[in-house]
């Protein structure tokens, strides 16, 4: 191995360690959607303009919040924030109130508490993609170059994926990059790239002479 390829594997290395550490102590960012928070339940009674209470949201607690129509007629909404408080839903119910008419007061409009979406899940439903296409690339570099040997074919294979993935979620962790809905196309991309440097790589390995 060249001295530049022990470098960078160091430094990746010690990226992975500290995304570890970090990921068991502080764990990830996670955008509001996979947080924990608050939410609001309005039912309107009629279509609402979702734009209308997006601003009154906005106005009361903030940019960083979630607004939903949550029924099929558009006549129910539902505002999601990292905390609300009561001040805040009261204030934004008597709002919403001056728009459009319906039954349902800030008395009796409660904050519930929503729970964070653990990594995991967020992530499962491609796992078992992954590892399947992964499973067919590891057999068609096998067959492919297996003049070069299994066993370094096969360690590049498995290894420099895993360990390019690991340095993308460690990155993710140690700059606080909140982990979101594009996050899975984003490991799925690096994924691509991760195997397009194996071949390449696997490509200048020298054949074994039998």
């Amino acid at each position: 191995m060249k001295k530049r390829d022990i470098i960078i594997l160091a430094i990746m290395m010690i990226i992975i360690v500290i995304g570890i550490i970090l990921a068991c102590t502080i764990g990830f960012n996670k955008q509001l959607r996979y947080s924990d928070s608050q939410k609001i339940d309005i039912y309107v009674g009629e279509e609402v303009d979702l734009n209308k209470i997006k601003e009154i949201a906005n106005e009361v607690i903030g940019n960083n919040n979630m607004v939903q129509i949550i029924e099929i007629y558009g006549d129910m909404v539902t505002i999601r924030a990292k905390s609300i408080s009561e001040e805040q839903k009261n204030t934004i119910v008597n709002k919403i109130k001056e728009s459009y008419e319906f039954e349902q007061t800030a008395e009796n409009t409660n904050i519930e508490n929503v729970p964070a979406t653990r990594i995991r899940d967020i992530l499962k439903k491609y796992v078992l993609p992954l590892s399947v296409s992964g499973l067919i690339i590891l057999i068609y570099m096998l067959i492919r170059y297996h003049k070069k040997g299994l066993l370094p074919v096969m360690l590049n294979t498995i290894l420099i994926p895993i360990i390019i993935e690991l340095v993308l979620l460690s990155v993710l962790v140690i700059t606080r990059i909140p982990i979101g809905i594009y996050t899975p196309s984003l490991i799925l991309l690096v994924f691509v790239f991760a195997t397009i440097f194996v071949i390449n790589k696997i490509e200048k390995l020298p054949e074994i002479k039998a």
